[in-house]
């Protein structure tokens, strides 16, 4: 009996183990190979759409579709680790037809300067009056609730 348990969950311990590695796949995969296919000059937006398929993000102002792949895997701990992030931008002209295409992989995009400005918000700044009403405003609920539980 003791040895038919524990050969059960032998089996079952080693067959939740894998040796193969899971992937996760985001986006469109082999994006790099299959945009080579793209011709700048001559391949138009349906063409493009049976290479890729729909695009993901589309923008009308600067007539541009992006793709993307990301993919990504897990280490030994646990981490995740990305080893594939490539994003495509296709630009059209007035007719469709590709005129542009900018590529980026992991490693351009590691190039890529941000700017260190910070943006304003347009919301209400934190005053002292407004820090003032807010916490009054938090007690008087607090009290409230109080109130309805008690009675």
């Amino acid at each position: 009996m003791k040895k038919n348990l524990i050969y059960i969950l032998l089996t079952l311990i080693v067959s939740s183990c894998t040796l193969n590695k899971v992937d996760r796949v985001h986006g469109v995969s082999n994006l790099k190979n299959k945009s080579q296919v793209i011709k700048i000059k001559e391949t138009n937006k349906n063409d493009i759409a049976k290479i890729l398929g729909p695009a993901p993000i589309i923008d009308d102002k600067e007539k541009k579709w992006t793709y993307f792949e990301v993919r990504e895997t897990r280490t030994k701990y646990g981490k995740k680790n990305i080893y594939v992030n490539d994003y495509i931008e296709i630009y059209f002209d007035d007719y469709g037809i590709a005129k542009k295409i900018d590529v980026y992989d992991l490693n351009k995009m590691k190039n890529i300067k941000f700017a260190k400005e910070k943006t304003k918000s347009l919301g209400v700044k934190d005053t002292f009056s407004k820090n003032l009403l807010n916490s009054s405003r938090k007690r008087m609920e607090n009290a409230r609730k109080k109130l309805k539980t008690n009675n």
